[in-house]
């Protein structure tokens, strides 16, 4: 569950590219066009045989403290068959549960921010922002832009100058790779790891017949984990991804406590343990451990799901790229 008051946002690098390779168009232009489409509301669309809905709702060109460009998106996704939410009163106890209307599905929001100047002059990696949001991680949030992006080109008809001096058609192709911060992977290497939990959310579907009243919501496993000497637990957990997938687990859940950094007054105290929830279908294990995160307080409360780009969460994601 979401901190209405608190989200994480995860830096990742874009490499835009084109086959056949070329001199790309300015990215502030392809920035304006996704808008386009966007307004427009072409960028929503049902995937996995209609079963899910994803898409682009909001796109607005901001700027940045020196006057620069970033493009800011609002992802939503949303699944039916996500358990339906359930609030219970502190004191009474009193259940409140909010079922899922005909057509409804549970939904999920993802603020994005793309930096519109590339990294390196005249390259093509540019800084973009995800709001860590459950279902709405780089692998959809790539493949998204990537289909947007090639929607652009074949409606602007956009070309790029080959070697040769001639303009072309070209596809364009979208990699995003997680900024490592460095502090977590040694803290990986040499910390503890505390709890390892599997996960299956749709334990419903694969035939736990539970007997009245009850209603199975999910399906956990604990597992003991032993590193041995000299391995990293991030090659434990991929050996032990492919099997937890064969069982019908759908995330992990990982916490570990950083190793003590030595200050110059000796070693400092321990440091609150870290956490990650990985999507085992979709996930690098090593990327979601080790991408660069930092929490953004909000004054204003957030839900899970957003229905227009927050001002006040942009403005902080501007900040981080700064």
């Amino acid at each position: 569950m979401q901190n209405q008051k608190t989200r994480q946002v995860v830096f990742f690098d874009l490499n835009l590219a084109t086959s056949p390779p070329g001199k790309l168009p300015a990215m502030g232009d392809l920035a304006r066009f996704l808008k386009e489409r966007v307004d427009a509301d072409l960028c929503v669309r049902l995937i996995e045989a209609e079963r899910y809905l994803i898409g682009i709702t909001r796109a607005r060109i901001v700027k940045k403290a020196n006057g620069a460009e970033a493009l800011a998106l609002l992802f939503v996704f949303v699944d039916p068959d996500a358990a339906d939410p359930a609030n219970m009163h502190l004191h009474t106890r009193e259940v409140r549960r909010f079922a899922k209307q005909a057509g409804e599905g549970r939904a999920i929001s993802a603020h994005v921010l793309v930096d519109l100047e590339p990294r390196v002059y005249g390259g093509a990696i540019f800084r973009v922002l995800l709001e860590n949001a459950d279902r709405l991680g780089k692998t959809r949030v790539r493949a998204e832009l990537q289909r947007e992006m090639r929607e652009v080109f074949r409606d602007k008809e956009i070309t790029v100058e080959n070697i040769d001096g001639d303009d072309v058609a070209a596809a364009p192709k979208i990699d995003m790779s997680a900024v490592a911060g460095d502090r977590l992977r040694q803290g990986i290497t040499q910390g503890t790891l505390k709890e390892l939990k599997l996960i299956d959310a749709k334990a419903i579907e694969r035939g736990f017949d539970a007997p009245e009243p009850v209603k199975v919501q999910r399906r956990e496993m604990s597992l003991k984990v032993q590193i041995p000497p000299g391995q990293r637990l991030e090659d434990v957990l991929e050996a032990i991804k492919p099997w937890a997938r064969a069982n019908d687990f759908e995330e992990m859940y990982v916490r570990w406590v950083p190793a003590i950094e030595e200050g110059p007054m000796g070693p400092r105290p321990p440091q609150e343990a870290e956490r990650a929830k990985i999507n085992l279908a979709q996930e690098d294990i090593g990327e979601t451990l080790y991408a660069r995160k930092e929490f953004v307080q909000l004054a204003e409360p957030l839900s899970d799901l957003c229905d227009d780009l927050s001002n006040e969460l942009v403005d902080a994601m501007k900040g981080l790229l700064s």
